[in-house]
């Protein structure tokens, strides 16, 4: 158990976000940004932003943070991201269940050790 729930954590935090575009990877490939999607956004400096894709040009791309409208230089940015929510909650609430289900298993069977004069022998 003790195993288990830090595992899913760290398999959580892994699968909240998926790699849209990576400077390293893809340089000047912004083919997986669409409009009217949110994304994070990453700059050299590594400032995290949450913007909300307006639309794609040709040297910048444009967006909503905060209820403002901003252009962002495609050359500043270092990688986006895209949140996963649905996933990440799907995942957390399976792993949850899973640990339900193991634990109730592990009663059911040790009630059914006593039901059926099972006993541990001292040696």
């Amino acid at each position: 158990m003790k195993i288990v729930l830090p595992g899913l954590i760290l398999i959580s935090m892994m699968s909240c976000v998926s790699m849209k575009y990576n400077v390293y990877e893809t340089p000047d490939n912004f083919a997986n940004v669409h409009a009217g999607t949110k994304y994070t956004f990453y700059d050299f400096n590594d400032r995290k932003s949450f913007v909300t894709i307006t639309s794609v040009d040709k040297d910048s791309i444009v967006g909503i943070r905060k209820k403002e409208r901003i252009a962002v230089s495609k050359r500043n940015i270092k990688e986006i991201k895209k949140n996963k929510t649905g996933a990440t909650v799907s995942l957390i609430g399976g792993g949850a269940l899973l640990i339900g289900v193991t634990w109730a298993l592990v009663d059911v069977t040790r009630n059914i050790e006593g039901t059926i004069g099972i006993t541990k022998e001292d040696p």
